[in-house]
């Protein structure tokens, strides 16, 4: 288990590579990681405890922001959602309570987050859990979160972005690779860039022609 929380807190990106990873704007990762200063007002962080105006990115600090940029698209400020995360660190006694699996995955989690939610009054399109009936469910965000996350002793491990392509802080340097592979989509998309054919690239490479498409596919953020 302690190797497992320690990826928690290993350095793995910097800033302006998480913007790229997550196709956010320019200082977006920044700003939700470390907060920010606009016309003489301060924004505490969303994902980091306190500003520490350090640029380099943990994985835990990744994941939260992974499951952040689910929600952006609603035209709210993901900003109002830091009272219901600064409770669900305590809640759950850890710095990463989005990256780490017992919130969601399990009912008695899954009330406490509602219960959470309810307390510090966060907005209908904003909220990690709803309630259908009598159950409790991960929001569509956590939902379509979860549908690429790899979960291993209850955290987020991996990323899956497409079928042959993963985001793995132990590969590359968290670069997207082939899945099971140390193989970068960087490399495999600039062979095609190049002028190689799609078979000849999967030979060289030992994948599968599919492998290579999804390279090609995901090179944007590569």
């Amino acid at each position: 288990m302690g190797d497992v929380v320690a990826l928690l807190d290993r350095d793995v990106y910097g800033v302006g590579q998480v913007d790229r990873l997550l196709g956010l704007s320019r200082g977006t990762a920044s700003r939700w990681i470390d907060g920010y200063e606009r016309r003489g007002r301060r924004y505490e962080p969303l994902v980091r405890v306190t500003a520490t105006g350090s640029e380099t990115v943990t994985w835990g600090e990744f994941v939260e922001a992974r499951l952040i940029s689910e929600y952006r698209r609603h035209g709210v400020s993901v900003f109002r959602m830091r009272p219901a995360i600064m409770a669900l660190r305590e809640e759950f006694g850890t710095d990463y309570p989005l990256a780490a699996a017992q919130p969601f995955l399990n009912a008695a989690g899954r009330e406490l987050v509602l219960r959470v939610q309810r307390e510090t009054n966060l907005q209908p399109s904003l909220r990690f859990v709803v309630r259908s009936g009598q159950t409790v469910l991960p929001s569509l965000e956590v939902q379509r979160f979860q549908q690429a996350a790899h979960y291993d002793h209850a955290m987020v491990r991996r990323f899956r972005i497409a079928d042959n392509v993963v985001i793995d802080p132990e590969y590359a340097s968290g670069e997207p690779t082939i899945t099971g592979r140390r193989l970068r989509v960087a490399t495999v998309a600039e062979s095609i860039a190049a002028g190689e054919l799609r078979d000849a690239v999967a030979a060289m490479w030992d994948i599968t022609p599919q492998a290579v498409d999804d390279a090609v596919r995901c090179s944007n953020v590569a």
